[in-house]
């Protein structure tokens, strides 16, 4: 009987383990991505935070497709060619702070 409960509860602990890691890569994948928004025309991108989220000022912000042109607390700009690619983008809420989030420019 102590046999059984052991193989039991190795099967309890796999499975939570599968759960928790599934878990943890579904928020990670969905999540920080929706915290910021990337508009772009004509080539000029321009990225926000969310609130409460704020850009970061001090993170090396970049566009794979353009140059960067500023970056404040309030957004992140850029200049291409044309609207596409990825940015790198770098927010922060209070002491939290996030990236890089690759954001896909269309």
């Amino acid at each position: 009987m102590m046999r059984v409960s052991k193989v039991l509860g190795s099967f309890v602990a796999v499975g939570a383990a599968i759960v928790a890691i599934s878990t943890t890569s579904e928020s990670r994948a969905g999540g920080d991505e929706d915290l910021v928004n990337v508009t772009c025309a004509g080539g000029v991108v321009t990225a926000t935070a969310k609130a409460p989220w704020h850009t970061n000022d001090k993170a090396p912000w970049k566009w794979d497709k353009g140059d960067k042109v500023s970056v404040d607390e309030h957004a992140a700009k850029f200049k291409g060619a044309k609207c596409e690619g990825t940015v790198k983008a770098f927010i922060c809420s209070g002491d939290q702070c996030k990236g890089p989030i690759a954001i896909a420019v269309k």
